[in-house]
């Protein structure tokens, strides 16, 4: 009896991705007292709501330069659908002509005026432009057994980071306006500000792809990729114009009346996706030590 209660408990634990989510955060505190990442572990199953929707977010990873946080969202791939392949898009926006911003979404708020008068607003914020950002994503199949989880992996992933992200830049907001101040802040300044932005980690192998979409088929709507090299990577980024019912309702300073610009202010979203191998590679990367190369989106 003893023997079936441990294999049905471990099919749970592996089944529910308990056991790669604490495996994550393990590898990521050894990262960080390494000294090669600036992200400290804050707390895993933090509950938020968005859009009355109640969700327990993996964990949240708080950048130790910056009031900036990682809303981690861990995924176990069906083995039998684990090589998750990323396309680009030729075509995303009038605006856009050489590579798209990495983007994150900031609240912005003064706790010097009356509360009333200043709600805390939404801003994004970006960091360079990057030819290297993909839109389309697929489940290939590959060599192993699988689990039954069937399709629909990666966009179950995403709609879980975005929701959860929604729904804490929400309670971040509501925190604010109950006590003047955001949760974890180290200093106080004129402006109060907190950065944001969804990660998914998973056990997934990730590929990527230069194909030109737009040389497909007129007649028949195809086209061959068999000659075309898929490269691995460790790590991805990968963005997502998100829909209205998972985003949350707090208002955007930035406005504007251009179809393109209100699809980056209002909907698209960075989302790194790394893989267990990227872990390291990662939390380290160069693109979260220095504050200070964040810019307001304009």
């Amino acid at each position: 009896m003893q023997q079936g209660l441990n294999k049905g408990l471990t099919h749970a634990l592996n089944v529910n991705g308990y056991s790669f989510q604490y495996a994550i955060l393990k590898a990521a505190k050894a990262c960080l007292e390494a000294k090669k990442s600036p992200w400290v572990f804050e707390v895993s199953e933090f509950p938020v709501t968005v859009n009355e929707i109640p969700i327990h977010i993996d964990f949240i990873l708080r950048n130790k330069h910056e009031p900036f946080f990682f809303i981690g969202e861990c995924k176990r791939a069906d083995p039998a659908l684990s090589n998750w392949c990323f396309v680009k898009s030729p075509y995303v926006s009038r605006k856009i002509s050489t590579g798209e911003r990495i983007v994150r979404e900031t609240i912005n708020a003064d706790p010097k005026i009356i509360l009333v008068v200043n709600d805390p607003k939404i801003s994004l914020d970006w960091i360079e432009r990057c030819p290297d950002i993909y839109r389309l994503a697929f489940e290939v199949r590959s060599n192993e057994k699988g689990e039954s989880k069937g399709r629909g992996q990666i966009n179950e992933a995403i709609t879980q980071a975005l929701r959860g992200m929604n729904g804490l830049i929400d309670f971040f907001v509501k925190h604010f306006i109950a006590n003047a101040t955001f949760p974890l802040m180290k200093y106080q300044g004129k402006w109060l500000r907190a950065s944001f932005m969804p990660v998914i980690f998973t056990t997934a192998k990730l590929w990527v792809s230069d194909v030109d979409l737009s040389t497909a088929n007129l007649k028949d709507g195809n086209i061959d990729v068999s000659a075309v090299k898929l490269e691995p990577k460790s790590w991805v980024l990968y963005h997502y114009a998100q829909s209205p019912s998972i985003k949350h309702p707090v208002k955007h300073l930035e406005k504007s009346e251009e179809l393109s610009d209100i699809l980056y202010l209002d909907y698209t979203r960075t989302i790194p996706i790394v893989s267990s191998e990227g872990l390291d590679s990662f939390l380290s990367s160069p693109l979260w030590n220095e504050p200070d190369n964040w810019h307001s989106y304009c």
